[in-house]
């Protein structure tokens, strides 16, 4: 007879779920037409998510740096109404990784941030382009994360630059 613990850690996590991939694959397939659109001119490019979203927008920020040369920032949504909110223009693209809970926050600085130019992608609520997240929110990140890697792709290439040869870095790094 199996204990409860032992059957309880046979059981896929949430996240380990055909389900959590289907929602990933059907948000890329329905971002992909949208995205050279809201990338195009764009040269400054912000990524907001709140909670485990953070994580992600900081993700995003990163590979999207690495990929492309581009500028890139990521903050929490609320916080970046302080300061940073400043820098946008109609040469901005604003990713909005929103979180169930916070929507309506949320949904003011994408208005915000859109009226002063900026092109906004928003990923489970409004944007300029607006593309739903399905799954409960801890799994967001994962569905989100595929979407964001496929950005990174195409303003590299809008560039002219090759994804799979990034300047300075290597797969491996030595400190020697």
């Amino acid at each position: 007879m199996s204990s409860p613990c032992r059957a309880a850690a046979s059981r896929p996590r949430r996240w380990q779920r055909p389900e959590t991939t289907r929602a990933a694959e059907t948000l890329l397939n329905t971002a992909d037409p949208h995205l050279k659109s809201v990338i195009a001119g764009r040269s400054h490019f912000v990524f907001l998510g709140a909670g485990a979203l953070y994580g992600v927008a900081r993700e995003g920020a990163l590979k999207l740096r690495e990929m492309s040369l581009s500028q890139t920032e990521a903050h929490h949504p609320l916080e970046y109404r302080h300061g940073p909110v400043s820098l946008i223009d109609e040469r901005s693209c604003v990713i909005v990784l929103y979180h169930p809970d916070t929507i309506a926050e949320e949904a003011l600085v994408a208005r915000e941030v859109m009226a002063k130019g900026a092109r906004v992608l928003g990923l489970g609520g409004p944007g300029t382009v607006e593309l739903p997240v399905a799954g409960p929110a801890d799994v967001r990140p994962l569905v989100c994360l595929p979407v964001l890697q496929l950005l990174g792709e195409y303003v590299a290439r809008m560039r002219g630059l090759d994804t799979l040869a990034p300047r300075h870095l290597t797969k491996v790094v030595t400190i020697g």
